[in-house]
């Protein structure tokens, strides 16, 4: 058999029944794939009829899309408005506020899993902490986080030591 001559025998395009697509990976997929379609081709209808359009999308995952031409936000204030007068007709080029806006959204988002992660490893140390003996571990090892944390739990440490202390009088005193 001469394997160069072969080709891989595809099931093409076919037609496909529309329904919820129940499978949380393949309907982000999905998803993904039919709104760059959808905002193709509305993109399009503007080229083609000169008209002024916007679309708002939330995906599965709540993520927030947007598509407009001229402008999406001027789109939807005119909507809002109850007019067809477009005052603000200055097109962003290809990037419109919600890009911004999902851009920015998209870092925030980084920053909070980054804040978890410190999180988590905070709790990690502290329950390695909790053992008896924990103050005489070695710093010789330990990161600027780790050593950091390891002052903060020797100064809690000493303030509760502090607060007993006063306890302890308050109770002969007496």
């Amino acid at each position: 058999m001469n394997t160069v001559n072969q080709r891989k025998k595809t099931m093409g395009r076919k037609k496909i029944e529309i329904k919820k697509v129940e499978k949380e990976t393949n309907k982000q997929v999905t998803f993904s794939k039919r709104r760059s379609g959808l905002f193709k081709k509305a993109c399009e209808l503007c080229v083609l009829c000169d008209v002024h359009l916007a679309i708002v999308v939330f995906s599965p995952a709540d993520k927030l899309y947007c598509c407009g031409r001229p402008n999406t936000d001027v789109i939807l204030n005119s909507y809002i408005k109850g007019t067809t007068e477009f005052e603000d007709q200055k097109s962003t080029g290809d990037s419109s506020i919600c890009e911004q806006y999902n851009r920015e959204y998209q870092e925030a988002l980084k920053m909070l899993e980054m804040e978890k992660k410190k999180l988590v490893d905070i709790e990690n140390l502290a329950k390695g902490w909790n053992r008896v003996g924990w103050w005489n571990d070695s710093i010789d090892d330990m990161s600027v986080e780790q050593l950091e944390q390891f002052m903060m739990s020797i100064f809690e440490l000493r303030r509760k030591l502090a607060e007993k202390e006063h306890e302890q009088l308050m109770m002969f005193s007496m």
